[in-house]
């Protein structure tokens, strides 16, 4: 999903984890196997969310993992960290697992607080999970390694990414514009066109 900043992509997050109810209509979510839920706080539990900016609590690493899932063990820990393409930062730290980290993430870079929050999600398991713009200060190879390592450990999870840029939406199979609060399909192709046409 992307588009210009302030267009409702986020809006549209919050609307199915039910943090913001629609002015109009309702949301449901259809299984694979045609099942309809309602969507509401009940729901909330399907869905991992990574926001934007990265909300890490003062305490260890490990703490921070095993808000998640408190019972994980530390190879499962670990597991979580290598699909995040944060494992070996993480064992390069003289402490690891044990490293303090202070409020908000201080005292480690925003690509790697970005990749200890989606470890985090993933530690979940939920079925959903939503990137809200948290690939954005990883590079370019870092990025598509994380969401290919995403899309290849759980070949049924859906993930649904918010990015305004057009690298990460290489690795989708389906890509949405969102554009005056509206949401429509549109193909690399032509979002790479659109690209070019708005930067003349």
């Amino acid at each position: 999903m992307t588009g210009p900043s302030g267009e409702g992509k986020t809006t549209f997050l919050r609307l199915l984890l039910g943090i913001t109810q629609p002015k109009g209509g309702s949301l449901q979510l259809c299984s694979a196997t045609g099942e309809i839920f309602p969507i509401n706080a009940a729901s909330r539990k399907l869905f991992a969310y990574v926001p934007q900016g990265n909300t890490l609590f003062s305490g260890t690493i490990e703490e921070n993992l095993r808000l998640i899932r408190p019972d994980a063990t530390e190879e499962t820990l670990y597991r979580a960290l290598e699909q995040a393409c944060a494992a070996e930062f993480v064992r390069q730290l003289p402490q690891g697992l044990k490293t303090p980290v202070k409020e908000r993430g201080g005292g480690l870079s925003e690509g790697q607080l970005q990749r200890l929050c989606i470890a985090r999600a993933l530690l979940s398991d939920a079925p959903i999970l939503l990137l809200d713009e948290a690939t954005s200060a990883l590079d370019a190879e870092t990025e598509h390694r994380v969401l290919q390592n995403i899309m290849d450990a759980n070949q049924h999870r859906t993930c649904i990414l918010s990015t305004p840029r057009l690298t990460p939406l290489e690795a989708c199979h389906r890509i949405y514009y969102v554009n005056n609060d509206t949401m429509a399909p549109i193909t690399l192709a032509d979002l790479k066109a659109k690209f070019l046409f708005q930067n003349k």
